[in-house]
């Protein structure tokens, strides 16, 4: 049974859109992504290991168990859903581990491949994480990386980062930014992040905390085979401030709430 603080975020996030029925992908999308993973599309494989093991339905099955959609891969119409409670309930468990990795001033990393919806909520979090004890670390800050054409960095934003061309903060799925971070070095204890920058973590053995959308399978995957990772599903880009019943269950557990 949720608490009446986690209540009352459940209601608020339903509310924002955040969670519950989804306001941003079809039904369709989800199951396309799917089965994209399944092929091996490198965009929905977020750097990790293709799952050659999983069909469609399998992986379908491991979303379900974390945000409660339909386990129906024939199931193709209209919108999907986020169960409330399984994201509450996500958040406060992240919340919680976060906090035990501060109170050992471990080092974090907390990145975002989506800078028009996480970054304030990933700020707030850094912000308390720091308070907390823990250490915030500008993994590779200052670096720029053979990504393709054009300029290639992260940018730091109050101790989250982005990816960035030179000019602004981008969206991105790919996992080669954080590969990139990684390179240069050291590892952090934990990353909290979502899409390849969370791949790309997991996929190294470092703890992750992953904000996971509705069509972003591959971190359901990850969960299921037991890496290290722990899983908030909901969706990543509404609006910044929407997501400020996420942050303060972040803030309350990092200030020993």
């Amino acid at each position: 049974m949720l608490s009446t603080v986690e209540q009352e975020a459940k209601e608020a996030l339903v509310a924002a859109g955040i969670t519950g029925p989804h306001k941003s992908h079809s039904r369709h999308n989800a199951i396309t992504n799917i089965r994209a993973l399944v092929a091996g599309d490198p965009d929905k494989l977020f750097g990790m290991s293709a799952p050659t093991d999983y069909t469609p339905s399998d992986v379908l099955g491991f979303l379900s168990e974390l945000t409660g959609c339909s386990p129906d891969i024939a199931d193709t119409q209209g919108s999907d859903t986020l169960d409330p409670e399984l994201t509450v309930r996500a958040i406060v468990a992240a919340a919680q581990r976060l906090a035990e990795f501060a109170a050992q001033g471990a080092k974090l990393c907390i990145v975002t491949g989506h800078p028009t919806g996480m970054l304030e909520h990933n700020i707030h979090i850094a912000r308390a994480y720091g308070a907390a004890g823990g250490t915030v670390v500008p993994l590779a800050e200052n670096r720029r990386f053979s990504l393709g054409p054009g300029r290639a960095e992260v940018r730091y934003t109050a101790g989250v980062g982005c990816y960035a061309d030179g000019a602004s903060l981008v969206h991105t799925h790919s996992a080669d930014c954080m590969v990139a971070m990684l390179e240069v070095g050291p590892y952090p204890d934990l990353v909290f992040g979502d899409h390849g920058f969370a791949g790309a973590a997991i996929e190294r053995g470092i703890p992750a905390i992953a904000v996971m959308d509705i069509n972003d399978p591959a971190l359901a995957v990850a969960h299921a085979e037991n890496r290290d990772v722990s899983v908030i599903p909901m969706d990543d880009n509404r609006l910044p401030r929407s997501y400020r019943p996420s942050w303060e269950l972040f803030v309350r557990a990092l200030h020993g709430g």
